[in-house]
């Protein structure tokens, strides 16, 4: 199978395996994602990030034509400048941008050739979406959210949740504008962002799209480009993708 990066009107989204067993062959993690893959004390955790980080060195490596041990990234962050920014390619130099998230038996990376945001979100675990809905929804969002029945109203809150946390991703802002300040469709709507009141000011036209994450589950992706993207979905041919991999030594 041909595997090409995404073209300038593309945005790839991949659904990585989870489990030791499609990993353990590739020895490409550096010092320090050994270290923090190493503190995590449930097995879950642990499959989950090997499965982030080690499928996205493989599918990057496979796009840049490098090792994928050899790829360096940056988390420079773009308020403080310490390093729990939005992860970026330090080396080699390229334009592909990429965002990896993780929830429930999900674990998927979102590549394009612009900033971009993707986020998933388990709606069946058991977060209290009634405590968390004031920092999460708008006002306006708020309004229409306390009518809802209680089943509608938990997938709804996922929804605004994903859609706002694959936004807030693409800006590299994160934690830096509160979730409250930024307005999205209703869920049931076609995604959209309706206004962004934060402080902090975006950047650039966003887009926003749902994603199907199947049962269970609320996805989205954003990205920043006034022009159109068309999204594709997939499970990542580790076949594909491992050509890049080099063994050390």
């Amino acid at each position: 199978m041909e595997l090409a990066p995404p073209t300038t009107d593309e945005c790839q989204v991949w659904r990585l395996p989870i489990g030791v067993e499609y990993w353990r062959d590739f020895d490409v993690l550096d010092e320090g994602e050994r270290i923090r893959h190493a503190r995590f004390r449930q097995a879950a955790d642990r499959d989950r990030y090997q499965a982030a980080h080690v499928g996205v060195r493989l599918l990057l490596g496979h796009y840049l034509r490098v090792p994928p041990a050899e790829l360096r990234f940056s988390r420079h962050c773009r308020h403080c400048g310490a390093g729990h920014g939005k992860p970026v390619v330090a080396y080699p130099a390229t334009k592909l941008e990429f965002s990896v998230t993780h929830s429930g038996g999900w674990v998927a990376v979102g590549v394009a050739s612009v900033p971009v945001g993707l986020d998933v979100q388990e709606t069946t675990d058991g977060t209290d979406v009634a405590a968390l809905s004031a920092a999460v929804l708008s006002p306006a969002e708020l309004r229409w959210w306390r009518d809802l029945s209680t089943p509608d109203a938990r997938r709804a809150f996922f929804g605004y949740w994903a859609r706002k946390e694959a936004l807030l991703k693409a800006t590299g802002h994160g934690l830096a504008v509160p979730m409250n300040t930024v307005t999205v469709s209703p869920p049931e709507e076609p995604a959209r962002l309706v206004d962004w009141a934060a402080e902090r000011p975006l950047d650039a036209p966003a887009q926003l799209h749902d994603l199907d994450a199947g049962p269970g589950y609320t996805a989205a992706v954003a990205l920043l480009t006034p022009l159109p993207v068309r999204i594709t979905q997939a499970t990542l041919p580790l076949g594909a993708v491992a050509t890049a991999y080099r063994p050390a030594g």
